[in-house]
């Protein structure tokens, strides 16, 4: 987000095309789970992990090598394709390796990173581009990604295994071959998880709150540098008050829905339902933090004040979209354990 404003003096473009960019990437992000989570109920994790990453940096390296804004464009977009398989993977990965009393602190380790990244990653960024220029920022995620690809293909071992259907004496049925197993493979099936009512009102509230969050995400950049005159590298620093409030929502958070689920399931017999993650007050508590933020950042930046109160702000933002992430996705995946990956990226999308 710190180069946005370099890029667009060096690409000769407009606002709203640099910041199409970050629309596609976002967009990419929603759409392409929905394409590796089937895969990857069928197929396993680990081969859609070495596949997406390496399409993921071959995406960086080419957004280093743009030289014009629709090139970078077209390679952002390659880029959110391969990255984002992580949205739907990951939760199945860790639906395959925790137990129910155990999910929610997993969750809220597995959700942090993608909520920290807009806060740690515009630091790193932003002297990275003061310094080395905008290019050097894609050459290091290239980089990184290849550092992450190697840790996955020799020491990530598989997780996923199928589910052994038990067939009664005589209707046993040959095993699929490899284009019968594919032929099964629909994206748009992930979507069928929408027709239950449970799953269309948590996607629809996290929705809303992601939303409204990249709007200010993407504003927050271009204020910092033109109203408060800030340069890109002390711009991603205004980012560590979003990057405290999410990993404080995220260690709070999972520990807190895994007591309410381990308690509620103890005073039934031992007998947990998914439903007993869900704290009203817990909850009430986080979207009031996020509302009153972007409420008071928003009147703050309008009267132009000093912008240390809209740093305080963003703090209680994360800390709000943070906690009913991490509630609603554990929520989901306790309610579709068999296939984890496809309604994660159903709830990405």
């Amino acid at each position: 987000y710190p180069s946005l404003v370099q890029m667009q003096s060096d690409f000769n473009t407009d606002a709203t095309t640099i910041n199409a960019s970050v629309s596609i990437y976002v967009f990419c992000n929603a759409v392409f789970p929905l394409v590796w989570a089937p895969f990857g109920d069928i197929f396993g994790r680990r081969r859609i992990y070495i596949l997406s990453f390496l399409i993921s940096m071959v995406g960086s390296v080419g957004c280093a090598l743009s030289t014009n804004v629709g090139m970078f464009i077209a390679f952002r977009a390659v880029s959110s394709m391969g990255a984002s398989s992580v949205m739907s993977m990951g939760a199945g990965t860790l639906s395959d390796i925790y137990y129910a009393s155990e999910r929610g602190r997993a969750m809220s380790i597995y959700m942090a990173p993608p909520l920290l990244a807009p806060a740690v990653g515009p630091i790193i960024g932003g002297y990275m581009s003061a310094s080395l220029g905008w290019h050097s920022v894609f050459w290091f995620v290239a980089i990184y990604g290849l550092v992450v690809w190697i840790c996955i293909l020799f020491f990530l071992p598989e997780t996923w295994r199928p589910e052994k259907k038990q067939e009664l004496p005589g209707n046993e049925k040959p095993p699929l071959t490899k284009w019968q197993t594919l032929k099964q493979v629909n994206p748009i099936h992930s979507l069928r998880f929408f027709r239950y009512g449970n799953v269309r009102l948590c996607v629809t509230f996290t929705g809303v709150c992601f939303m409204i969050f990249y709007i200010f995400n993407t504003s927050f950049t271009r204020t910092y540098t033109t109203q408060y005159h800030l340069e890109s590298g002390t711009v991603g620093l205004c980012y560590v008050p979003y990057a405290c409030g999410s990993f404080l929502a995220a260690t709070v958070g999972g520990r807190a829905i895994d007591r309410f689920y381990n308690r509620s399931a103890a005073k039934a017999g031992g007998k947990g339902k998914p439903e007993m993650r869900l704290n009203l007050y817990f909850l009430g508590f986080a979207v009031f933090s996020q509302v009153a933020g972007e409420l008071t950042y928003g009147w703050c930046t309008e009267k132009n004040l000093h912008m240390a109160i809209g740093l305080v702000c963003i703090f209680f933002i994360g800390f709000g979209i943070m906690v009913p992430n991490i509630t609603m996705s554990t929520y989901s995946v306790d309610c579709f354990r068999s296939r984890s990956a496809s309604i994660t990226g159903m709830w990405s999308f």
